[in-house]
């Protein structure tokens, strides 16, 4: 009967086998639980000249940190009554018990450690809906995150406060604030990752609030125990959220590709 051969036929419709035509999304199969949470893949690369403002806006970020670098490391730094407000905020939380215990939850959980694993997990869910672009993305990002704050710490040497919490007293260097930098780089890469891929306004309005909630959080956490000079903070996060520009301009992380069946990439318009 036609009608029931065409059910198990094999249909040249790319789209009916999980790949793509030309201006259509993904069918995925039925294994797939987050079908209806994902967007349509981008098969074309980024403009170059939407590459290169992103780079543009980076490196005055980078800028405005070598900036605030530069200030900091002054006899008499220009913020300096900036920076006495973070012994301000440090003296009233030192006030409240309870606060001061969650603060130091917050701060055991976006440690290096902490990172990790929350970093991980993005890039286990990103690989999961096989976007490897992007879990590329968001492991570099991380990476040159640490890499570049842990390189301007030691080049400019700023102490830490003198007023901060007494327990777990740290000595390494203050500027720029490493949790700062690294809340807010996985910040950008958890909310350029939700309005690239999940289609549910719901589901990128969470992700971004969660993604703000957490990095807005975890500055607060540095200023009020004192860990850090409220410029530590803000130099961080500039830098962070530079790194994440960088880093979509360089990997174009919401880009797929289409593999034929000899494995090799292929546009969906190519025959």
């Amino acid at each position: 009967m036609p009608a029931r051969a065409g059910r198990h036929a094999v249909s040249s419709d790319p789209r009916r086998k999980g790949e793509a035509g030309p201006g259509h999304g993904v069918i995925p199969t039925g294994m797939d639980t987050l079908t209806h949470d994902v967007a349509e893949p981008r098969y074309a690369s980024m403009p170059r000249s939407r590459a290169l403002k992103l780079v543009a806006v980076a490196w005055v970020g980078l800028g405005v940190v070598a900036a605030f670098g530069l200030v900091v490391t002054q006899d008499r730094s220009p913020l300096d009554a900036f920076d006495r407000w973070g012994r301000q905020a440090e003296d009233w939380a030192d006030n409240h018990s309870a606060l001061v215990t969650l603060l130091r939850l917050v701060e055991v959980s976006f440690a290096t450690v902490g990172m990790v694993v929350w970093t991980t997990l993005a890039v286990v869910a990103v690989l999961s809906r096989r976007r490897y672009r992007a879990a590329a993305f968001a492991v570099a990002v991380m990476i040159a995150t640490s890499l570049v704050t842990t390189g301007v710490k030691v080049t400019l040497a700023r102490g830490r406060p003198d007023w901060q919490d007494a327990t777990d007293l740290l000595s390494s260097k203050s500027f720029p604030s490493g949790h700062a930098s690294a809340s807010a780089a996985l910040a950008g890469i958890l909310v350029f990752l939700a309005w690239s891929f999940l289609r549910r306004p719901a589901a990128r309005w969470t992700v971004t609030a969660l993604a703000v909630v957490m990095w807005v959080v975890v500055c607060l956490d540095r200023v009020l125990l004192g860990r850090h000079y409220p410029s530590d903070v803000v130099a961080g996060s500039v830098l962070g959220f530079s790194m994440v520009l960088l880093g979509i301009a360089i990997f174009d992380p919401a880009r797929v590709r289409v593999r034929d069946r000899s494995g090799d990439d292929r546009s969906p318009t190519s025959a």
